[in-house]
């Protein structure tokens, strides 16, 4: 590596762990909802007759005065940081508590299995990052069926699979670079990945990390074929176990390149890091997020009205200024900072189903794993 070029990394180095540092400081509750508010303005809340938010019934008065009494147990697959600013928005606008429990996908399936094989369930919703581990849920008692006051929106779309659960967001990946590195003739699209300039610059997240991993390689094999992995092997790429170390590489110019989950990469640059996202005319893989009730949860009121919550107008406007895509397409475009998400319904949004993962997962995963030389 030239001696400049190696400088310049140690200098970013330097100031992504400040970045990251000061990121992770402040006061937890009161800095959240700060944070929270600087994405999105809250909308506004009428309790005289039950929970209206932004002119939308979330509760009846029944509901909401028994829900108020209690409180949200959450087990969740999903990033903390985006919870943590999830769960300090409901709160806001509804004052029910949620008290949270995140682990990875696999580990809260473990965990949530075990708990209710041994009739000790502990969570009232759970929030998944695999639509295959809900359909497991279901199968199992782990998920129980819930209909929320907004689900024919999601049938009319046709949003819905199963009557255990329900895609509360989109999860979507697309790509961003470091904007301290490439200030001048930045990326700009997915084929800039294959770019010889940035050989040994690129970082990518094993598929085998989730759900959201198979979307991303389901959506490179339909819009460009297979010879695309070919070619972002040949950049000889630094493949990550999780997208938070990645974004944390990324930040620090350790790589200057990624594939990125953009909720990720969002809460990076918004945090100080020198990561710019690039949402590609192509447009960017979306897998779901699936959400459900348990059977502690289907009669805990205060469960219900997150449920509900979840997909209203307000619930929905909130993930997406998060980096997700809203599930509704009735809400309209929702910005995320300076960039715009493709819409549930647009032609470059492209969802890998449930019914998508049974099809193509199994051998998506074994080609990646073939073409990238990776065991694990």
């Amino acid at each position: 590596m030239p001696e400049k070029k190696a400088s310049r990394r140690v200098l970013l180095a330097l100031a992504g762990v400040t970045v990251l540092a000061a990121t992770a400081c402040g006061s937890p509750a009161n800095s959240t909802t700060a944070q929270a508010a600087r994405l999105l303005t809250p909308a506004t809340v009428d309790t005289a007759d039950g929970l209206r938010i932004g002119g939308e019934q979330i509760a009846d008065r029944r509901l909401y005065e028994a829900a108020r009494a209690r409180k949200v147990v959450l087990y969740s697959a999903a990033g903390k940081e985006a919870e943590d600013l999830t769960i300090a928005r409901f709160t806001e606008e509804t004052g029910i508590p949620v008290e949270l429990t995140r682990l990875p996908n696999n580990k809260l399936a473990e965990r949530a299995l075990s708990e209710q094989g041994a009739g000790k369930l502990g969570a009232d919703v759970i929030r998944l990052t695999d639509p295959r581990t809900a359909r497991q849920f279901g199968d199992a008692g782990v998920y129980v069926p819930y209909r929320t006051p907004f689900h024919g929106r999601l049938e009319q779309q046709g949003a819905l699979h199963s009557a255990n659960w329900f895609p509360a967001y989109y999860f979507v990946n697309a790509m961003a670079y470091n904007s301290a590195i490439h200030s001048e003739n930045p990326p700009t699209g997915w084929r800039d990945l294959t770019d010889p300039r940035f050989r040994g610059e690129l970082g990518i997240v094993a598929i085998t990390t989730g759900g959201t991993l198979n979307a991303l390689t389901r959506f490179q094999l339909d819009t460009f074929g297979p010879g695309f992995l070919d070619d972002l092997a040949a950049q000889e790429p630094r493949v990550f176990n999780s997208t938070s170390t990645e974004v944390d590489a990324l930040a620090r110019g350790e790589i200057s390149i990624a594939t990125v989950s953009v909720n990720n990469a969002f809460g990076a640059e918004t945090g100080g890091a020198p990561i710019r996202l690039v949402i590609p005319e192509e447009g960017v893989s979306a897998s779901e997020g699936p959400l459900g009730l348990t059977p502690a949860g289907a009669v805990n009121p205060a469960a219900q009205v997150f449920a509900n919550w979840s997909l209203s107008q307000a619930g929905q406007r909130f993930v997406g200024s998060q980096g997700f895509v809203a599930v509704r397409t009735d809400i309209g475009s929702v910005r995320t900072g300076d960039y715009e998400l493709p819409t549930a319904d647009s032609p470059r949004f492209h969802l890998l189903t449930e019914d998508g993962f049974t099809r193509h997962a199994k051998a998506d995963e074994a080609l990646w794993k073939q073409k990238f030389d990776f065991i694990g």
